[in-house]
This record gives C-alpha cells, structure tokens and sequence, in this order.
C-alpha cells in the first residue's frame, strides 16, 4: 500500500502528464518544430500522444491509488519506448532533444514510481 503523500506524487505526475497532452493535443505543430522537420506527419504523433496520454493520466488522477501507480508504470514504460523509437527514427541534433524530452520524462516518472513503493 503506498502513502498519501506517495499517491500525491503519482497523482501530481498524471497531471503534468495531462498537461503536456492537452498541449499535443491543442497545438501538434510544436513536435515537428522541435524536430526541425516539415513534415505534417509529425502532428499526426503528436495528437497521438496527446490522446494515449490523456487516456493513461485520467487513470492516474481518478483511479485508486493501486490503479493510479499502475498508470504510472505504464507510462514509465511508453517514455522509455518513445526515446528509443525517436532516438531511431529521428536524425542527428533533434534525435538528441527528442530522446532526451522522452527519457527525461521516464526518468523522473520512474523516480515519483520507485518512491511510492
């Protein structure tokens, strides 16, 4: 079972999360600009990020504290897999953001994770 103050964190994280997807969500642009690419494709992933991600936030703000640290997990795992896949798919300056935005995320959602044990 995991504290008030550990669920807190959980909960705190969702919301950013959230947060960053209502971004995605309202302005997708900002994923191609940050990779220097003309490519619409990149508002595509980016709206795609903004649903999942509001999807796996609402569990981790509304949900028991059990569920709530499961979305965390969870959402843990999607950071780490979005680094690797755009530290592969993406060149050169803007792999480097892109991984380190993804993997930065997952590294401080992995801290909140481990400390709500």
């Amino acid at each position: 079972m995991t504290s008030s103050s550990s669920t807190t964190a959980v909960r705190v994280m969702s919301l950013a999360t959230a947060g960053y997807a209502a971004y995605c969500l309202v302005k997708p642009e900002h994923l191609r600009q940050a990779l220097g690419s003309d490519d619409p494709m990149w508002d595509t992933v980016a709206r795609v990020f903004g649903v999942r991600d509001l999807a796996i936030s609402a569990v981790g703000v509304l949900g028991s504290p059990t569920a709530a640290r499961a979305s965390l997990a969870i959402r843990t795992a999607i950071d780490f897999g979005d680094a690797a896949l755009l530290g592969l798919t993406v060149d050169g300056q803007a792999s480097t953001r892109a991984v380190a935005a993804a993997g930065g995320w997952g590294l401080l959602n992995l801290g909140v994770l481990l400390r709500s044990r």
